[in-house]
């Protein structure tokens, strides 16, 4: 016979205290925490984006260049001149806003400050069109650089 606290000796069938835990709430504080984090971290890129924008200048992850998958391994070093080129068509030169024409002369300007010669790296959409790609490259080989590549993302 078991007894629990409230039981007076009487065998009315009662087996005395039950403990057991119910998941149900802490599923749903689990449910709240990750749609405030979601929303969060939007918000963060959001943010990130407008102060970007109010600088006058746009990081890699303010652009949301989504570059197509590829199987190279080299990575990005400090010296590489990246071009980064927009679904729109829009075209970066490092952090500066150009249009394709002005691309050549600010490259040969560039290609001056680093003898040792530097890479060309071009972070072009996969939605950017081949012709807008094909130029910028052309605009690379017209400065004088050579060693250009293409950015993609690992597969």
């Amino acid at each position: 016979m078991q007894s629990g606290p409230n039981n007076s000796g009487d065998d009315s069938g009662e087996e005395g205290i039950f403990a057991e835990i119910n998941v149900t709430p802490l599923t749903d504080v689990f449910l709240v925490l990750l749609i405030i984090f979601m929303l969060v971290a939007s918000s963060m890129v959001e943010a990130e984006r407008a102060v970007a924008t109010a600088k006058g200048i746009v990081s890699e992850r303010a652009m949301e260049i989504q570059t197509p998958k590829g199987s190279g391994e080299s990575a990005l070093v400090p010296k590489d001149i990246v071009i980064s080129i927009l679904p729109d068509g829009t075209v970066f030169l490092e952090e500066q806003q150009l249009a394709v024409s002005q691309l050549a002369p600010k490259l040969v300007e560039l290609k001056a400050q680093n003898p040792g010669g530097a890479r060309v790296v071009i972070r072009g959409d996969q939605k950017a069109e081949y012709q807008l790609i094909m130029e910028v490259i052309s605009q690379a080989r017209m400065a004088g650089l050579t060693d250009v590549a293409l950015a993609s993302r690992a597969r």
